[in-house]
């Protein structure tokens, strides 16, 4: 069993320096919002109905199940473009496949958990991934310290934040981690649900990202570079590997034209790190190869994610002692490292 240390961001290296000021957080899901931003058209017909749900307190696989409960169909007719969190108010869009039937009465599905806000209808169905990005609003209560606070947060709003994924990919004290652990080393592994499945394997392979950026960074620091580096391009997923780092690129680095990216552990027939960056990263995954053998068995494809994540549209406004941030990231980003960066939760029971 994994120490919750283990999966606390707490523990790993932050990207900006000073003290982080004390601060009360989600005391009601109000506290927390996530709006996610996904332009989409009525075309008007077609037999995927599109809901746009405004849930309190309810995670989005319960908003799915109910969606299918209330129409009569099988819950694999929902679809969603990306989780969101449990303790919060979120906004998302749904989709539900339901050939030749009229669209429904969503509003009789309406409760203090969820509401329908607005129904339309497409030819396609809503893909996993598929929104661009989602807008956050955290409210902070009793911050010790404005002037810390306005300080990090001009450093984030300039810099952006170290790319983690958050506490929550790994369940309550890194359970996740632990159970995926004991399900892929049994000498015969259970029947696990498909949704199950897919929370195991991203919190394995979230850990590892996490521990191999945290490493990176406290030898190297947040810009040092290593021959056969794999880098991203800026706002998108394209990556090329730096055969040997000269000054053109370092500055391209710099001016974060390109990123500095670590492995989401998987099975791939061509390695995008080469010479030190790839030895480097070797070492470090070296403890945990029989997580990497049955991630290869599995056929989980192995790809890159970015070291840093930009924060997009930063503001922040107060209210006597309580902070209000407004702030927009990337799908897959998580809020809770901008947080971490900024404000010392380690009081919170989050």
């Amino acid at each position: 069993m994994l120490a919750p240390s283990q999966v606390s961001l707490a523990e790993l290296p932050r990207l900006h320096k000073g003290d982080r000021p004390q601060a009360e957080f989600k005391q009601t899901p109000e506290d927390f919002q996530v709006i996610e931003q996904l332009d989409v058209a009525d075309d008007g017909e077609g037999e995927h109905q599109w809901l746009w749900v405004r849930k309190t307190g309810a995670n989005t696989n319960f908003c799915a199940e109910k969606i299918a409960r209330f129409a009569r169909a099988s819950e694999r007719n929902v679809s969603y473009s990306g989780l969101k969190d449990r303790q919060a108010v979120t906004w998302q869009w749904f989709s539900i496949q339901l050939p030749g039937k009229e669209t429904l009465n969503w509003n009789e599905l309406n409760d203090k958990e969820m509401s329908v806000e607005r129904v339309i209808r497409r030819t396609k169905k809503l893909k996993t991934g598929f929104h661009r990005a989602n807008r956050f609003v955290i409210r902070l209560a009793n911050v010790s310290s404005r002037e810390a606070l306005e300080q990090l947060w001009q450093g984030v709003s300039e810099r952006g934040v170290i790319n983690y994924f958050g506490e929550q990919r790994f369940g309550r004290n890194g359970d996740n981690v632990a159970q995926a652990e004991r399900w892929l080393m049994a000498s015969r592994p259970p029947r696990i649900s498909r949704t199950k499945r897919s929370l195991y394997l991203s919190a394995l392979r979230s850990y590892l990202f996490n521990e191999i950026v945290a490493e990176r960074i406290r030898q190297f620091g947040v810009e040092g570079t290593l021959a056969g580096d794999c880098v991203m391009l800026e706002g998108s997923q394209s990556v090329f590997t730096v055969e040997q780092w000269d000054d053109e690129l370092k500055q391209r680095l710099a001016n974060n034209n390109i990123y500095l990216t670590a492995p989401l552990a998987g099975s791939t027939n061509k390695p995008l790190v080469k010479g030190e960056a790839d030895a480097f990263e070797q070492s470090l995954l070296q403890p945990f190869d029989s997580w990497l053998q049955a991630l290869r068995k599995l056929r989980v494809d192995a790809a890159r994610r970015a070291i840093l994540l930009r924060v997009e549209k930063p503001e922040v406004s107060w209210q006597g002692k309580d902070a209000e941030l407004r702030f927009t990231l990337p799908s897959g980003a998580y809020a809770t490292t901008v947080l971490n960066e900024i404000v010392d939760l380690s009081g919170e029971s989050r």
